[in-house]
């Protein structure tokens, strides 16, 4: 394991960033999505909005 050093600057910006990404749509149905596939449920292209 390798071991890095961030200012604290850096490390309170990030976590920021992932509080902020976390509050989104897409991160919560990344989530649904990723659980589908666990369950073993197919799903096409446009199940998923593409």
């Amino acid at each position: 394991m390798k071991t890095i050093t961030i200012s604290k600057h850096e490390y309170t910006q990030m976590k920021q960033d992932l509080k902020s990404l976390r509050e989104t749509e897409l991160y919560k149905r990344l989530l649904e999505f990723e659980e589908n596939i666990k369950l073993g449920k197919i799903h096409t292209r446009k199940d998923l909005g593409f």
